[in-house]
């Protein structure tokens, strides 16, 4: 790999990483926010209203709108820039009032089929939230498809921190936390946000109304679309077994399962924040007929997720049951702690087919990558669906999710290592399992001789313990080449 290539390759994705942990980190902290104040009822109803707002932000543009991100990054004239932007500002403005009158009249129905009848919230939050909500994004994408990426960062990772102080705030003046508190510091946040977004966009290209022609329109979403199925079909796969929990169990299962679904995959923000550099990085490099440097970016990718995500995933197994108790409370850990390392082998995977579908997308077979979901998804459904049904257990849908991720992941390889060599480095993968062993036995030995001792200062301690024996592995056992161990020196030192 030429040097430059490298360095943009490890520049770009340190930024995008760092950004990724504070805003990953959001939902670690409002676990015991929520769980320690108000119970795990009110987060698993949280969590599945919040999943409800998702879903409908998210097809609320039925695809317009992408003819505004293809083009907005190389359109420099005001005129053209305000009419993109503009456009499909109004359409989705239009949808989100509607969609939002649809939750509003199906609110009954909502909370007998989906919540049970076991939380409260205002109906009023909803159109609330959605709108303050679309405010916000349509900022934040104006910065990132105007290439003003620094921006971007900024409003993403300001939103969640502004939110958790809203909570925090809320509680310290009057005591309690409750599902409207919730969804209303969330779109206060995103209020606070928007507004200094678009005094910026209205600086730079004015304000006016603009709609697109029938024929416009038509073409937008005819392109837009496919992602839109791409986004349901990705939700599905992520939140599905959320909502089979809450139809066979209990709201409060959901709250159980959640803490651990969330611990066991806070490790893909690795790959999700190789995928806002690394497709491009691709692209031009095949563009280029540089084909063995975006292979060569391609594998030291898998190597990075690699040598992070096996020792997290053996890490879980020790550590998840400390680690949930001190981020919730010891009955979520107890029902819960099962549940992260299952999970976490899932990601793995599911980590591994978002850095593979990179591939995908520098060849232009987006099909495939849409298919590869699909399959996925309808496999977990199905699972979901017949074996929650006779094993009533939060510890099935964990299993279901490892196992999708699983079957989607053999489904890509396939695609992929037909006209793309792909080398996991089987050498590296046993060498950081062998790093993990010992990692592993270290920390059941610390945990057998304080088994009566439970404090944050041993957890810290156990963390801090488990990464530096595991680093020593890894040199030890010669994981690094003499070259990357080089370049590795000549990035801290420049």
């Amino acid at each position: 790999m030429t040097q430059s290539y490298y360095r943009s390759f490890i520049k770009d994705n340190t930024v995008v990483i760092i950004g990724h942990i504070l805003v990953y980190m959001k939902g670690i902290i409002l676990i015991p926010i929520i769980i320690k104040t108000v119970g795990v009822t009110i987060y698993g109803g949280f969590v599945l209203l919040s999943s409800v707002l998702g879903i409908i932000f998210g097809i609320s543009s039925f695809g317009a709108g992408f003819r505004a991100k293809r083009f907005l990054p190389s359109t420099g004239e005001m005129t053209a820039r305000r009419d993109l932007f503009y456009q499909q500002f109004f359409f989705q403005l239009f949808s989100i009032l509607f969609l939002s009158l649809i939750l509003f009249l199906l609110d009954r129905q909502i909370n007998i089929y989906i919540f049970k009848n076991e939380i409260r919230y205002s109906v009023l939050v909803i159109p609330l939230y959605l709108f303050c909500y679309f405010i916000f994004s349509q900022g934040s994408d104006y910065f990132r498809y105007t290439s003003r990426v620094n921006y971007m960062i900024v409003v993403g990772v300001c939103f969640p921190y502004i939110y958790i102080g809203l909570i925090l705030l809320f509680f310290y003046c009057y005591k309690y936390i409750s599902i409207n508190v919730l969804v209303l510091s969330q779109t206060l946040s995103a209020l606070l946000i928007a507004i200094p977004c678009f005094w910026i966009i209205f600086r730079e290209i004015g304000v006016r109304f603009s709609f697109y022609s029938i024929k416009g329109l038509v073409s937008d979403i005819k392109i837009g679309f496919p992602l839109v199925l791409g986004f349901i079909v990705d939700f599905i796969l992520a939140a599905s077994d959320k909502y089979f929990i809450a139809f066979y169990l209990t709201v409060s299962a959901v709250g159980y399962y959640t803490p651990g679904y969330a611990l066991g995959s806070l490790i893909i923000f690795i790959p999700k924040a190789m995928g806002t550099t690394l497709p491009q990085l691709l692209s031009k490099a095949v563009d280029s007929k540089k084909e063995y440097e975006a292979q060569r970016m391609l594998n030291y990718s898998l190597k990075i997720f690699l040598l992070l995500a096996i020792p997290f995933i053996f890490g879980s197994m020790v550590l998840s049951k400390q680690i949930l108790t001190f981020l919730a409370n010891r009955d979520v850990a107890e029902n819960a702690y099962l549940v992260t390392p299952i999970v976490a082998l899932g990601i793995l995977f599911y980590g591994l087919n978002i850095i593979l579908s990179n591939v995908l997308f520098a060849r232009m077979k987006t099909y495939a990558m849409f298919k590869m979901n699909v399959f996925a998804t309808v496999f977990n459904l199905l699972a979901n669906l017949i074996l929650l049904y006779f094993f009533r257990n939060i510890i099935i849908a964990a299993i279901t999710t490892f196992l999708s991720y699983f079957i989607a992941f053999i489904y890509v390889y396939k695609i992929v290592r037909k006209d793309w060599p792909v080398n996991f480095q089987p050498a590296v993968i046993v060498k950081s399992m062998t790093a993990s062993l010992f990692m592993v036995a270290l920390l059941f030995w610390v945990s057998f001789k304080a088994v009566e001792v439970n404090s944050v200062a041993l957890l810290v301690g156990e963390l801090v313990l488990g990464i530096v024996v595991y680093i020593c592995g890894l040199f030890t056992l010669g994981t690094f080449s003499k070259k990357e161990l080089q370049f590795m020196k000549n990035c801290v030192c420049r």
